[in-house]
This record gives structure tokens, C-alpha cells and sequence, in this order.
């Protein structure tokens, strides 16, 4: 009777900590992807806020990924390493998950070298790439 006890009480605490440590693991990855969340989205390319309100979702999205902040304050810089990493910004656009494709391939047209965008919509309501 003892050994079963015994026994009862090995599965169930080797149960509670596997629970806790899963429990705990997925707490981490939901802090880190709430983080990720939290940054929010840019204006639309045609908005004249867009500027502004790209390269602050931008440098969010690259901090919340864990580079420091210092990295992620030229947005030049965090363009030429996404495309060295990627291969080209609609690669890079593809493996981000916050916005469709052809929307991040438009806000960092838009960003970079102003027009339109991909509908044919005035960048940022002037033409004008941000600087």
C-alpha cells in the first residue's frame, strides 16, 4: 500500500512540474509575442502621418526581436541588414507575420523612395519618401 502511494504521489509531482514548466515556457513566448503585438500598426502609405508613424512601428518590431535599441534607430541600417539577411525586402516581407506581404512591401517602398504605392495611393499624401 505504502509503495503505491509512494508511487502515486512521484507521478503526480512529476506531473505539476512538467505542467509549471510548460505553463512557464509559454507565459515567456506569449510576453515576447505580445511585445511584438504591442508595437501596433503604421498609418496607411497614403496618410501624412505615415512617416512618422512607420519608423516608430518599424523600431519597435526591431527591438521587440531583441536587437538593441541603438541598432534600430537608422532605418537605412535596418533596411540593408534585412535585405543581407533575407536576400531582398519582398523575402524579408514574406517571413514577417504583423502585415500582409504586398502591405509591408508598399510601407518600406513608400518609406524609402516615396510615389505611390502598389493601389496607385499617393506616399505619405505628397509623393515624398520619408527622410
Amino acid at each position: 500500500m505504502i509503495k503505491k502511494l509512494i508511487i502515486c504521489i512521484y507521478f503526480f509531482s512529476v506531473t505539476c512540474f512538467a505542467f509549471s514548466t510548460t505553463n512557464s515556457q509559454n507565459s515567456e513566448l506569449n510576453n515576447m509575442l505580445a511585445s511584438a503585438n504591442d508595437c501596433g500598426q503604421a498609418s496607411a502609405t497614403s496618410d501624412p502621418n505615415f512617416c512618422t508613424s512607420f519608423k516608430a512601428v518599424a523600431q519597435c518590431h526591431c527591438t521587440s526581436s531583441g536587437l538593441p535599441k541603438s541598432m534600430c534607430q537608422d532605418m537605412s541600417l535596418l533596411y540593408s541588414r534585412m535585405v543581407s539577411i533575407f536576400g531582398s525586402i519582398q523575402h524579408a516581407c514574406e517571413y514577417q507575420k504583423d502585415t500582409s506581404t504586398q502591405n509591408c512591401v508598399n510601407d518600406w517602398g513608400c518609406y524609402r523612395n516615396g510615389g505611390r504605392d502598389s493601389t496607385g495611393a499617393l506616399c505619405s499624401s505628397s509623393g515624398n519618401a520619408c527622410s
